[in-house]
């Protein structure tokens, strides 16, 4: 016998072509469907019209835990209703956004809708078109959130002033685990900023800085950090003229290292 559609919680329609159209129906069904609990429209050429859609359908389901919508043409404006969805939606833990063209004004909506939503966990918002503007609206919502463990800002465009303001929302924030700021043209100004953060803040565990502008003295002040810091266990440099003066700084915190 085949599978009743309502014992179904899991969908995967990746790479699809399903287009705005798709979406659309995938929306209407979302809005009653009480057992998905994970769907992914990855790759699937959808823009705004249609995850605005999906973000009504959002408003009144509850039993949606991830959504995949990474890889497709949605912008500032399906951002935004991601963002109002988001508000009032209470089941939604994992949001995947990578490689759309959403700027600052979506990740500034995406940002307030983080100081009230006290659900998702996880935020991908890699590869898209945020610089130090977005940057800062995140950094805000950080300082208020109180879910989310897990944000991806990497292959933006958020620089040192970017990386400043997420720097000073972690030294209050103490939710986030997981940070990836890689390819963002983050020099040692930005390093200086994080490393400063990381002397106070207790609860990161992963930093992701790979493929950035981050030269010896950015990575040195990272070292003498990592010397009172207590919970970062992963800390990725990769693709940084750090040179042998950096390196050297990293191998004298790890003689002493007891984890």
């Amino acid at each position: 016998d085949a599978l009743p559609i309502s014992c179904l919680s899991s969908l995967d329609l990746s790479c699809n072509c399903i287009g705005d159209e798709g979406a659309n129906s995938l929306a209407q069904a979302l809005g009653v469907n009480t057992s998905l609990s994970s769907l992914n429209l990855g790759f699937n050429f959808i823009g705004d019209q249609g995850v605005n859609s999906l973000a009504q359908a959002l408003k009144v389901n509850t039993s949606l835990c991830s959504l995949d919508v990474g890889r497709n043409s949605i912008g500032d404006e399906g951002a935004n209703s991601l963002a109002q969805a988001l508000t009032v939606n209470t089941s939604l833990s994992s949001l995947d956004l990578p490689s759309n063209v959403i700027g600052d004004e979506g990740a500034n909506s995406l940002a307030q809708a983080l100081k009230v939503n006290t659900s998702l966990s996880s935020l991908d918002l890699s590869c898209n078109a945020i610089s130090t503007e977005g940057a800062n609206s995140l950094a805000q919502a950080l300082r208020l959130s109180t879910s989310l463990s897990s944000l991806d800002l990497g292959d933006n465009s958020i620089g040192d002033e970017g990386a400043n303001s997420l720097a000073q929302a972690l030294r209050v924030n103490n939710t986030l685990s997981s940070l990836d700021l890689g390819d963002n043209s983050i020099g040692d100004k930005g390093a200086n900023s994080l490393a400063h953060a990381l002397r106070v803040n207790n609860s990161l565990s992963s930093l992701d800085l790979g493929s950035n502008s981050i030269g010896a003295e950015g990575e040195n002040s990272l070292a003498q950090a990592l010397r009172v810091n207590t919970s970062l266990s992963s800390l990725d440099l990769g693709g940084n003229p750090v040179g042998d003066k950096g390196a050297n700084s990293l191998t004298q915190v790890l003689r002493v290292s007891t984890s």
